[in-house]
């Protein structure tokens, strides 16, 4: 007859928990905004001469559009009075005009025109702008508590280079406003175990590989799709044993994608925070086309799949929503390396009160850190 064995830790030097995280654990950063490129919008909603109000890492920003189709993003407030230039404002040619007095603002924030004054312009004001770009259908804007320049660049998507896949948009953006800090979303990519439990899935899944340098996370996590049935409409020649590969960058940009042996594809997420307790999880995702297909609607099986990974996200929401971080969770052996890691990672994004000499992405002097990728 043959015994189980079941090993107790406690909370010594074997304990996961505590080999990992260390006696006081892992706090969550008290400055909640983290470094990095942010989704604030889809760039099909900012047409030229556009104005949009929004409020993201706790502030009041405007976005608009210039005629020439240039997006910029500024603080709201007007340095006249204070008006908030998203609630009424306008676009004249590259400008932004504030609909108290008519003043003008450049995408750079300078002040550009005082329309009743023989000054012409203030030179010594300026709105703080934020560097933004538009990059696969989105509006990117970096955030970093001092306003320094970017250290690194959005990637470049190989499956978005090519017509191979259905465009992004407009067919599956989904944008959801979700009680919960954009870490705890983040962590998923530690945390293949849940997928069984929280997605149904019929086998365990489990991490293969999981790495962390500079701004970028790599995981990938092994899945059994099937569940032993001889095909279903994912798997239409049998179980596919199948390897989902994570990319983050820094807190605010996602990557999943699945294999050819499901439904090749692409997900693309951004998580942006709105406030302290709120972030818009801003997805969309692009499947590998049909046979034959040439229009910009998923059809198919990528349309099923779209379908299907839509509800999967919102499956999430729940836990987030309703869950506490804890600075010293207690972990499984499987789990707690990668979980401490990546809270390790996270913390670089977030600089203190005053910038520092030490501060992930910049020298001493306050630059870009071309070191930065490989830290």
């Amino acid at each position: 007859m043959g015994y189980g064995v079941h090993v107790t830790y406690t909370a010594s030097a074997q304990d996961p928990s505590e080999r990992e995280f260390g006696s006081s654990g892992i706090a969550l950063s008290p400055y909640r905004f983290p470094t990095g490129w942010f989704i604030v919008a889809f760039a099909s909603d900012l047409a030229p001469g556009d104005v949009r109000r929004a409020h993201y890492f706790g502030e009041e920003l405007v976005l608009f559009r210039t005629a020439s189709g240039q997006v910029h993003v500024l603080d709201a407030y007007c340095q006249h009075l204070g008006a908030n230039l998203g609630v009424g404002g306008s676009v004249e040619g590259e400008n932004i005009v504030c609909p108290w007095h008519g003043w003008q603002w450049r995408g750079d924030g300078t002040n550009a025109l005082i329309p009743y004054s023989k000054i012409g312009c203030k030179n010594n004001v300026r709105i703080r702008s934020y560097p933004s770009m538009e990059w696969y259908g989105f509006i990117l804007v970096w955030h970093e508590r001092h306003g320094r320049a970017p250290y690194w660049q959005p990637p470049v998507l190989p499956e978005l280079e090519t017509n191979e896949y259905y465009p992004l948009h407009p067919h599956s953006r989904m944008l959801n406003r979700v009680k919960v800090h954009p870490q705890m979303i983040i962590e998923n990519a530690a945390d293949p175990y849940h997928v069984q439990y929280v997605h149904k899935a019929a086998s365990p899944a489990t991490t293969a590989s999981f790495e962390v340098s500079g701004y970028h996370l790599h995981a990938t996590v092994n899945a059994h799709f099937g569940g032993g049935r001889p095909a279903t409409w994912l798997t239409p020649n049998g179980p596919v044993d199948a390897k989902i590969v994570y990319d983050n960058y820094s807190l605010g940009l996602g990557f999943v994608r699945f294999p050819s042996e499901l439904v090749g594809t692409v997900q693309v997420t951004g998580q942006t925070p709105v406030d302290e307790d709120y972030t818009d999880y801003f997805y969309t995702q692009a499947s590998i086309r049909e046979p034959g297909d040439t229009g910009d609607v998923p059809t198919g099986r990528a349309a099923k799949f779209l379908a299907l990974q839509q509800e999967v996200i919102k499956q999430d929401f729940f836990t987030w929503e309703n869950m506490k971080y804890l600075e010293k969770p207690n972990l499984a052996p499987e789990e707690a390396h990668d979980y401490a890691a990546l809270r390790r990672w996270a913390h670089r994004f977030y600089p203190g009160a005053q910038p520092g000499a030490n501060d992930f992405g910049y020298t001493a002097d306050g630059q870009p850190d071309p070191a930065a990728a490989k830290a």
